[in-house]
């Protein structure tokens, strides 16, 4: 068993979210067996000790409030921790985006979960789309802009925007919970809901509406990636939005989600398809639009999804077959085995040049 830092809160607006999490995946990894050290990020980014940060999870606060000191020296509660590898539940930007990610690779330590360009692509609404159209996945039509070109000719992006049939979805590129997004119905409205959007990241992306239903999937692996059963979200405002995830508690789960079994196993399929296009590793939960029986698009990866106790991630292994502790384990031996194979084709590179001297 090995010794695991369950990292959780930080900077993004999914802060609270994450302290749920990680009370759910430290539950899991002492079930498993583990040693667990909880380390948690304020709000403002600064990291706490470790008896402040397992004082958070066991006393059921919501929040870890700003420190409001600089956040560098603060990284030494990491560095003191002695954990062997860390089990990072930091959902959306500073945590999800490939930034948690990078920080262990500079500190050669395991951890869970996707790596630095994966979680980088996988945040980026626009840049997922174009990595998953181009491996062959399925993605709703689009169009996107930036800050600076809407700026310099904003009537030319709403402009290729009129091919696209209304409604429309307008959301930033980079952010999570549903922040920054607009639903479009009318043209003359699209302006005012691009530039709410830039509000929130310096790229917007424009889809065109999908009546369907919301289905959601989990994939586990590395090497050998494996789909749970299907679970659907049903939206209880018009679309699935940051009050309905987290504020109004009205959205319905439905697990596992009623479809035709040819359906439900492309789907699967897709999933795994879908990881495997923008080079998963670990765990990741695969959204997607069903319009009608055939119209399947990936809408996009979570490659940090929630582990609340009423999550669809775990909740649809735990519908699988595969209860939260021997899941939690498995995402820690993936990466263990992960970074022992990235620490021997190093070794490899080293080797090679040390031919050429």
């Amino acid at each position: 068993m090995a010794h695991v830092g369950v990292v959780f809160g930080g900077r993004s607006v999914e802060h609270q979210v994450s302290i749920r999490s990680a009370r759910t995946v430290a539950q899991g990894l002492r079930e498993a067996g583990h040693s667990v050290t909880p380390l948690g990020i304020a709000s403002d980014g600064c990291w706490i000790d470790a008896d402040a940060s397992a004082a958070v999870i066991d006393s059921g606060a919501k929040e870890i409030p700003p420190l409001e000191v600089p956040v560098a020296p603060t990284v030494r509660h990491l560095l003191a921790s002695g954990v062997e590898v860390v089990f990072p539940i930091l959902h959306g930007t500073w945590g999800e985006d490939g930034t948690f990610q990078g920080l262990c690779e500079m500190l050669d330590l395991p951890y869970v979960g996707c790596g630095v360009t994966t979680s980088a692509i996988a945040m980026d609404k626009v840049l997922a789309k174009r990595q998953l159209a181009a491996s062959g996945v399925p993605v709703v039509d689009f169009e996107t802009t930036s800050r600076r070109d809407f700026e310099a000719d904003p009537k030319a992006f709403l402009a290729r925007c009129e091919r696209l049939p209304l409604p429309l979805f307008v959301k930033p590129s980079v952010g999570g919970s549903s922040v920054g997004i607009r639903k479009v119905s009318d043209l003359v409205d699209m302006a005012e809901a691009v530039r709410f959007a830039l509000r929130f990241d310096e790229v917007v992306l424009v889809e065109r509406g999908v009546k369907g239903r919301e289905l959601e999937c989990a994939v586990l692996g590395y090497r050998d990636v494996q789909a749970s059963v299907v679970g659907e979200i049903v939206p209880g405002n018009e679309f699935y939005d940051y009050a309905d995830k987290y504020l109004q508690d009205t959205a319905g789960l439905i697990a596992p989600a009623e479809l035709p079994a040819a359906v439900s196993d492309r789907l699967r399929r897709t999933a795994v398809q879908a990881f495997t296009a923008i080079g998963g590793a670990g765990f990741a939960r695969v959204d997607f639009l069903l319009e009608g029986e055939d119209g399947l698009f990936v809408n996009e990866l979570n490659t940090l999804p929630g582990f609340t106790s009423i999550s669809m991630y775990p909740l649809l292994w735990k519908l699988t077959g595969l209860p939260l502790p021997r899941l939690v384990d498995r995402l820690v031996q993936i990466a263990l085995e992960r970074h022992a194979e990235r620490r021997r084709l190093d070794e490899g590179i080293k080797e090679f040049l040390a031919t050429l001297a």
